[in-house]
Formats: structure tokens, C-alpha cells, sequence
């Protein structure tokens, strides 16, 4: 091999082969004299590893901070990557910082795993001496894989499976998770089931592959295995469907502390559902996954504390969990917590409170709660009254098909109430939600039609839409039918 040779991902070879410090043929010093030719060469890995013997002052080589940061420079606009992160890294870092940065930098390219694995640490998550960056966070944690560390082999499989900083790449994430599930790493075989489960990283999904490594991983102790064996044992009609098991694997992934197996454990035994009912049982579980921050939980939890049917109501208990998902911006809890302000339930009426929280919900998309901000807009509740907004937040939660609000709508449109009048788009948005089975638009349409203010009279459709309304309970809609028919008698 010559003495410029280079390899496929473009190391300096002469050097590098010198550096390995597991290896017989390791020598710094004969590393570094080779890191010199190769740099007076101008080849950029080489310019690299000498700027970083330069640096650093090692192996016989004087220290010439100078020359070693012209070298990063040339070696990283001649392609080096970590020589391109080097020369970044002292641009933003004093002197002192860096002294110990490239110390170790010069350790981890020696494959030193502890500095390796330091250095994985910081790239992966960022400090305030080195930026994030995924990529090369993996090239120095690849060095701790190949020396059979465990952990590594893992974390750079499931790095490659999801494309976690990097470009996913299925041969990688294939090698490296079968490696660590090869030396006993549940995780590895825990992300395996993943990628056939889920078709992660251009992977064909099977099911059956699927289940092979999960039940692996869930017989080696890993939770989140044992919570999915639990999903697929509890989809119904398939030739894994078993309650019994699914009721063991959840219990067991709920017993390690998987917050969403404590909620499904959890409501099994609320409703009896693979396991004999059991509330006692319900409130311990369901209480763990609130605990452990699973919103779901904590807002199916309080509903049953509030309903007072599957569990024992307590009111208090429900108020706090809602509370607290809605402070986690849950926008179901947002609306039932404001609900319970608006109506004085467990908490003090307040307006204030309730328009609050609707119109966090609201902002956050939940359909309800922007109806309801809309109407508390159109009323005036707790706020100056405000068409204009009213209508936004109609206009809001009827794109999301909500009928009250497309009626409302509507009504608003037919008459020119805080929009541009469109009677055409209106009457179109009243038959929308009187198809959707709300009566208030049949009755609308009925008033609208017998009063011929906003709209042509017709007693024919005003008849028709107060019939309907008045079959699908509206008792104003029954009432206005029975003064007309009165009135029908006076003529």
C-alpha cells in the first residue's frame, strides 16, 4: 500500500493504522510523522489528524496552535468533515476550551472507547463548547460498537432505523441491532419488532417477523415489547388474538411502569373487558398512568370520577387531573375543565375561567370548546360582546364540521350579523347542519322562512323545517307549529 493511500471514506490509511490503540501495530509517534507526509501531500484527512498532533503537542510534536488551525482550515475545504467541525469549534471556543476538546478528540481518533464515548455524548446532545450533530456523534460511537459494547450497538441501529440526524439506512440499522441483539440487548430486539411492525426504513411490514422479535424482547424483559405484544394479542380477529395473554403482557409492562399499559390494565378493569371487573383495581392503575403523565389517562380517569358509573365519583380527584393535562395543553381536558368552570361544577362558576380554557382549547384545534369561545363571543360571557370574532371561531369548528356552529353560522350569514351578508351561503351552511340532525338549524330555517325578512316567505318550507324540527324534540319548533295552526283557525 502506498504511503498516500486513502480509504473508501477518505482516512488517511498510513496514519490511522498507526493509531489504533488496540492494535500491535499502534505507534503515535510513527502516526504522527506519517499524518505529516500526508499533510505535505495535501491530502485533507491527513491535514486533519496532524493539525490535531500539532494542537495538542503529542507524540514528539511541538505545539503550534497556529499552523494547526491553517491545516483544519485547508483539510476542511478540501472536504474533511471533522476538520471542518474542528475549525468551527475554534472559532466560537477560547483557547483553554479547546486545548481539552482536542485532547480528546485526539484520544477518540486513537479509538480509545472512553474518549469515543464522551465524545458520542457530546454531539448527541449538544454542548456549550461542541454544536449538535448526529453524524458525528455516530462515527465516534461506532468506534465503542465495534468494540462489542452493547449499548452502542443499540443506540446507533435504531439511529439508522429512524434516520435520527443521519440519512436512514437499513443495512446499517439491520447490522448494528442484530449485533446488540446477538449480545443480549432487549431494546435492540424491542426496535427490530419496530421496523417489521411499523415498516420502518423501507421495510415490507410483517407481522409475523414482528411478533418473533417483540416476543423476544418481551421474554428478555423489555416493557415496551411487552405492551405491544399486549396491542397485537388483543386485536381482535387474528391468529395472534389471545385476551388472556394480552391481559399478562400488559399487566407485566404496566408492573415495570409503561404508562400506557397502567392505562389499559387499568380500563380492563373498569369495564371488565378481558379480566373480571374490578374497580379497585381500575382507580390503582389508572392513578399509576396519570402519575407517570398519560394524558389519555387522565382525561378517561376523570370522566369515570365525574360520571360516578364505572368508578366511585370524586369530583376532586377528577378537577386534578383535568387540571393538569389541561396545563399540558390537552385540548379535551382544556374543554371539560372549562365546562365544569361555565357550569359552577366542583369548581366556582366563572366565566373568566371557563372562557380562558375554551379558548386555549380552542386555539389548539379542539372542535368544542370553538364553539363554545364563539358563543361566548356572540353573548358577551366574560368578554365584550365581538361578532366579528364570534364568527371566526364559528366559521373555525364548522370547517371541522360542527353543526350548532354551522348553524349559527349560517343565521349569521342570512342576516348580516358580524359578516357580510350572504343569504345564498348562509341558507346553503342552515341545510348543512339540518342534514347533520341539528334541530335549532330546522327550526332557523323554519323562522326564517315564515317571517320572509332575510329570505323569500314560504309557509311550505317554513311548515316543513319546524315539522322536522319538532320530530327531533325542539320544543320551540313544536311551539311555533302549534301558534301557527292557532292562528290558521283565526283566519
Amino acid at each position: 500500500m502506498s504511503d498516500d493511500a486513502i480509504s473508501l471514506d477518505g482516512q488517511y490509511v498510513p496514519a490511522r493504522s498507526l493509531m489504533d490503540c488496540g492494535s500491535m501495530d499502534y505507534d503515535l509517534r510513527k502516526a504522527a510523522s506519517a499524518a505529516e507526509r500526508g499533510a505535505g501531500a495535501a491530502v485533507p484527512d491527513a491535514q486533519y489528524l496532524y493539525a490535531l498532533f500539532l494542537y495538542a503537542g503529542e507524540a514528539g510534536v511541538a505545539v503550534d496552535r497556529k499552523t494547526a488551525s491553517e491545516l483544519f482550515s485547508l483539510a476542511a475545504s478540501g472536504g474533511s468533515r471533522p476538520a471542518s467541525i474542528v475549525a468551527a469549534e475554534i472559532e466560537r471556543n477560547p483557547e483553554d476550551v479547546m486545548e481539552g476538546l482536542i485532547g480528546l478528540r485526539l484520544r477518540g481518533e486513537q479509538r480509545d472507547v472512553d474518549a469515543c464515548s464522551r465524545l458520542f455524548d457530546m454531539y448527541d446532545h449538544g454542548t456549550s463548547a461542541v454544536r449538535k450533530d448526529h453524524a458525528e456523534a455516530i462515527r465516534w460511537y461506532t468506534v465503542c460498537a465495534e468494540n462489542d459494547d452493547v449499548a452502542a450497538q443499540n443506540t446507533i441501529g435504531f439511529m439508522y432505523l429512524m434516520g435520527k440526524g443521519i440519512r436512514k439506512n437499513r443495512e446499517k440499522a439491520v447490522l448494528w441491532l442484530q449485533k446488540a441483539a446477538q449480545n443480549g440487548s432487549a431494546e435492540a430486539m424491542y426496535h427490530m419488532g419496530q421496523m417489521y411492525d411499523q415498516g420502518l426504513c423501507d421495510t415490507e411490514p410483517d407481522l409475523g417477523k414482528a411478533v418473533e422479535w417483540f416476543t423476544r424482547a418481551a421474554d428478555a424483559g423489555d416493557m415496551d415489547a411487552r405492551f405491544s405484544m399486549g396491542c397485537i394479542c388483543s386485536t381482535p380477529k387474528t391468529k395472534y388474538t389471545d385476551i388472556r395473554k394480552a391481559m399478562s403482557y400488559f399487566e407485566k409492562a404496566a408492573e415495570q411502569g409503561h404508562a400506557e399499559a397502567q392505562y389499559q390494565i387499568g380500563m380492563s378493569y373498569a369495564y371488565g373487558d378481558g379480566v373480571p371487573r374490578n374497580p379497585d383495581a381500575a382507580v390503582k392503575w389508572l392513578e399509576k398512568s396519570c402519575e407517570n403523565g398519560f394524558q389519555q389517562a387522565m382525561v378517561d380517569y376523570s370522566n369515570m370520577r365525574v360520571d360516578g358509573q364505572l368508578l366511585p365519583q370524586d369530583f376532586a380527584k377528577a378537577a386534578h387531573w383535568l387540571t393538569v393535562a389541561a396545563e399540558r395543553c390537552n385540548g379535551y381536558a382544556q374543554y371539560t375543565l372549562a365546562c365544569m368552570y361555565g357550569n359552577g361544577m366542583y369548581f366556582e362558576q366563572s366565566d373568566e375561567e371557563a372562557f380562558k380554557w375554551f379558548k386555549e382549547a380552542a386555539e389548539m384545534g379542539e372542535i368544542n370548546s370553538q364553539y363554545c369561545l364563539a358563543r361566548f363571543y356572540y353573548e358577551g360571557r366574560a368578554v365584550g360582546r365581538d361578532l366579528k370574532k364570534a364568527a371566526v371561531w364559528f366559521d373555525q369548528a364548522a370547517d371541522q364540521g360542527h353543526p350548532a356552529a354551522k348553524a349559527f353560522l349560517g343565521m349569521m350569514r342570512v342576516t348580516g350579523t358580524g359578516v357580510e351578508r350572504d343569504a345564498e351561503q348562509g341558507l346553503k351552511d342552515l341545510n348543512e347542519a339540518a342534514e347533520a340532525d341539528f334541530p335549532d338549524a330546522d327550526f332557523y330555517l323554519g323562522k326564517l322562512y315564515y317571517d320572509g325578512e332575510f329570505v323569500e316567505k314560504n309557509m311550505s318550507r317554513a311548515k316543513k323545517h319546524l315539522t322536522r324540527a319538532a320530530k327531533k324534540g325542539d320544543p320551540d319548533a313544536a311551539a311555533f307549529l302549534e301558534a301557527m295552526k292557532r292562528e290558521r283557525r283565526r283566519w
